[in-house]
């Protein structure tokens, strides 16, 4: 991360979850009360396939990187939740309006969990869920970068933005990566890392890029890495 290294920390980067694009029927956004997007990768794939609509449809994002990529497409979230977590959604787009009867889009990866899903549905919503895109676990092409990081005698820690990413590192690990501390995006990230058996030392208080450097340099200072 190009932040870490101009605070003087030494830092590698190794990718550990990819998404790669697959094949879907554009939906018609127009016929939905609101779009919900989990990821800037469903912005681009969706907004890509579908024209925006002129319609009353309001938008939904996980948070402010999802958020500012549909603002860059042209598109302003009605609803961004305080928590960057996919079931905080449906709180966060009931706090605009009641869920009870409106047709919900959930647009998101194919493997994705199935908490917000279940959540609109309980709170009255018809959920319409499309996938895409496809999310690579452990893409190959990362592994001679993680081989590279664990082999820096002088590594501490792993900054991990999602569970996907704490999959993936385990994936392409040839020696057990567990003992270094775990710094994550949130507290999903850190349920993750904590089931895998990773130490979480911090956890940002916000999500996106900011709140990371802001963990990592809460826990410890470039000069003792």
């Amino acid at each position: 991360m190009t932040r870490l290294r101009a605070l003087g920390y030494r830092v590698h980067a190794a990718p550990t979850v990819a998404t790669a694009p697959i094949a879907f029927a554009p939906p018609d956004l127009g016929a939905f009360d609101w779009v919900v997007v989990t990821s800037a990768a469903g912005v681009e794939a969706l907004l890509g396939a579908s024209a925006v609509p002129g319609g009353t449809a309001r938008w939904a994002a996980v948070g402010p990187r999802t958020a500012a990529a549909l603002a860059g497409r042209g598109v302003i979230a009605a609803a961004v939740p305080a928590e960057a977590r996919g079931v905080s959604l449906a709180g966060a787009i009931a706090a605009v309006e009641p869920l009870a009867g409106l047709r919900v889009l959930l647009a998101r990866a194919d493997a994705a969990a199935a908490d917000l899903p279940a959540a609109l549905r309980e709170a009255g919503a018809a959920v319409e869920e499309v996938a895409v895109y496809h999310t690579v676990v452990g893409p190959e092409d990362s592994r001679p970068a993680v081989r590279a990081a664990l082999a820096d005698p002088g590594l501490v820690a792993a900054v991990f933005a999602s569970g996907s990413a704490v999959r993936g590192l385990l994936r392409l690990a040839e020696r057990d990566p567990r003992s270094l501390a775990a710094v994550t995006i949130g507290p999903a990230t850190t349920a993750a890392a904590r089931a895998e058996g990773f130490r979480v030392v911090a956890e940002a208080v916000r999500p996106g890029v900011d709140g990371l450097v802001q963990a990592v340099t809460a826990w410890r200072s470039p000069d003792l890495m």
